[in-house]
């Protein structure tokens, strides 16, 4: 087995097995063991540690997840259809979607321990690889230009949360009660109409008044925008 092969192999048995018991519940030996490495010392060598193999299972899952979302990109903006939000959204979710499912790929469960287990340092291991989700991001922003970017930017992240672990659960235990009419699709069809609604919904006076507060306690002057926040 040559070192690629060995990398690979290391990366898609810790995927599986952060899956299912999260990162702190694994050591290297396992994943080594699980890989079917004789080399007990084979993914300190290839890797050094338990968060490089995290940086490792992004950097081997987000190419192929940004290529496919650059499609949907492409095709949106060659239709004119780049400011749609319900089309963005959509673009964001069916490459995810397309992951649950897939029986070679543990990723979501993955994600899901990051954002469940984690909370305290996946914002910043998400960071580390976002370069294919910017091009997403500032085209929701601009489609949400109503709404102050700071709230637009903490709904795009509790959104990536819901329909990471949502999706995460589809994978792992099929649909629930309740979501049998029509199947996956029409699960995936609503999960994408309600996201959309959930990004795009106008911003409440008790949330206007809690930002106001904020910034008065930060004692910075609220600056006039279009949802009346300021």
């Amino acid at each position: 087995m040559g070192r690629r092969d060995t990398r690979r192999q290391l990366i898609l048995a810790a995927e599986r097995l952060f899956a299912d018991r999260g990162i702190e519940g694994v050591s290297l030996r396992e994943i080594n063991l699980a890989a079917g490495q004789r080399n007990t010392s084979a993914a300190h060598y290839h890797f050094g540690s338990k968060e490089a193999l995290v940086d490792a299972i992004f950097e081997f899952r987000r190419p192929e997840l940004g290529k496919r979302r650059d499609e949907w990109f492409d095709r949106l903006e060659s239709e004119g259809r780049a400011a749609d939000l319900r089309s963005l959204v959509e673009a964001f979710v069916t490459p995810l979607a397309d992951e649950a499912r897939s029986e070679d790929s543990q990723y979501l469960m993955f994600l899901a321990h990051l954002f469940l287990h984690t909370p305290g340092d996946v914002g910043e291991i998400l960071r580390k690889h976002e370069a294919g989700e910017q091009r997403w991001s500032a085209l929701v922003r601009a489609a949400l230009s109503n709404i102050p970017a700071q709230l637009v930017m903490s709904r795009l992240w509790l959104m990536g949360r819901h329909v990471v672990i949502s999706l995460a659960v589809y994978q792992r235990r099929g649909l629930g009660i309740g979501d049998q009419v029509g199947g996956f699709e029409v699960y995936l069809s609503n999960m994408i109409d309600a996201v959309t609604a959930y990004l795009s919904c106008p911003v409440s006076e008790a949330t206007k008044t809690q930002v106001r507060a904020a910034r008065a306690s930060a004692g910075s002057t609220p600056p006039k925008d279009a949802s009346g926040t300021g």
